[in-house]
């Protein structure tokens, strides 16, 4: 009996994790960061780019160090020559209000 229990939590815990895992897939935002890391330039590229409104990159302590207004195109290119190696973070500003967060580490 106590197999029993263990097998049907083991598979009800998988099944959750699996369920999961899908809703998180169709959740996930379709914007990519290249190259990462990156020590001259890198690109924030766009596959619904209609929604996006500003892309601004912050320091790991919060000060943002730049940002871009949004121009239309399915990819934006940012030269981070002048920064500091480390770690930053990029954020998208979509018109809704929403925002997404990536990372990126300048070498």
């Amino acid at each position: 009996m106590k197999h029993v229990i263990l097998f049907l939590s083991f598979f009800i815990l998988t099944l959750g994790t699996a369920s999961a895992q899908s809703r998180f897939d169709q959740d996930k935002a379709p914007i990519s960061l290249y190259p990462n890391p990156a020590s001259v330039s890198f690109t924030v590229k766009f596959e619904s780019p209609s929604k996006i409104n500003t892309v601004a990159v912050y320091s790991i302590i919060g000060n943002e160090v730049m940002s871009k207004k949004y121009e239309g195109n399915s990819k934006l290119n940012f030269n981070i020559q002048s920064l500091k190696k480390g770690k930053y973070i990029v954020r998208v500003f979509n018109n809704d209000g929403s925002t997404e967060t990536l990372s990126l580490i300048k070498n």
